[in-house]
């Protein structure tokens, strides 16, 4: 399986978007195998593939080697098989999972360069500790952010955020630095983050541990939005234990996102927390489709829109 077959599974729209955000003008009037070859090349020229191998995190990374050597994969491992099919990483063929063609040979020569797995466990972590801005604080100095980054051995004091910043996927980058602060980019003005930082306030710049930001991240979705919230309160009085709700929320905000029918989200949510449709209105499931953040196409390391 080479990325030119991986192409090919994309929808005509999806892979128009891809197209036009590799920076390929008028994508549509070029013949389609052509188009292939054309955004295979700028993705291997730009090395997107090396990016997105830098940003696994340890356990993601251990199902890519998982896949790599034809072991086989853990139900509980699917989030993370996820977001290596998310990045065209891996990808089936017919009901086996095989990793790129392309991407082997790019892996061959990262693992072999001995500052790979550096950069890797920095990047990762950075990604990390950005979910503590956007669960937690909205907005901090660099000093303090830094505090966070040093929780763990692999930066460094003289660490150049901004430039991490800048080697990372932009769809994963979710804060900005302007002056002397970090901001949440999802909040666009003063009064947004005013708002926010009002909200939070009980957190007062709290320090998380290093396992409570892993958890952030692992299971990442917007705690903020209304429909999310009104859900974690119903599957919260379930017989579900906390961490069985933040990975059932996890997944519910993730298929949304990629644009899977919400009706047969929720059918799946009923039938998986014992929940009738009286105890849990399908109008919920509706509301948090409408407000979430919508990725066009998978390989969401280039697009994200806003509904």
């Amino acid at each position: 399986m080479k990325l030119k077959d991986v192409l090919r599974q994309y929808d005509e729209q999806s892979l128009y978007f891809y197209a036009r955000d590799l920076g390929i003008q008028a994508a549509k009037e070029i013949a389609i195998e052509e188009l292939y070859e054309k955004m295979v090349e700028i993705i291997l020229s730009n090395q997107h593939i090396e990016n997105r191998l830098s940003i696994l995190d340890d356990e993601t990374y251990r199902v890519f080697m998982q896949v790599l050597s034809d072991e086989e994969i853990r139900e509980e491992d699917n989030l993370h098989l996820e977001r290596l099919l998310d990045y065209d990483l891996i990808a089936f063929e017919g009901d086996e999972l095989f990793v790129v063609e392309e991407v082997k040979e790019i892996f061959s020569r990262c693992e072999k360069d001995l500052s790979f797995q550096q950069q890797r466990l920095q990047k990762v972590w950075l990604l990390q500790c950005q979910q503590v801005l956007t669960h937690y604080w909205g907005e901090c100095s660099i000093e303090q952010f830094k505090k966070l980054l040093l929780l763990k051995d692999c930066f460094v004091e003289d660490a150049d955020i901004q430039t991490l910043l800048q080697q990372l996927p932009v769809g994963e980058v979710q804060i900005t630095i302007k002056e002397n602060q970090v901001y949440w980019r999802s909040l666009p003005n003063s009064t947004m983050l005013k708002e926010y930082r009002e909200s939070q306030k009980r957190f007062d710049y709290y320090l998380p541990t290093v396992e409570e930001i892993k958890m952030l991240f692992e299971y990442d979705y917007d705690i903020q939005q209304e429909g999310i919230q009104r859900l974690k309160t119903i599957l919260e009085l379930t017989d579900l234990k906390e961490e069985e709700v933040d990975k059932l929320l996890h997944e519910i905000w993730n298929d949304l996102s990629y644009g899977l029918d919400y009706e047969g989200i929720y059918a799946r949510c009923l039938e998986n927390t014992g929940l009738s449709s009286t105890e849990l209105p399908i109008i919920l499931f509706e509301n948090i489709d409408q407000n979430c953040r919508k990725f066009i196409y998978r390989g969401h390391s280039y697009l994200e829109t806003i509904n």
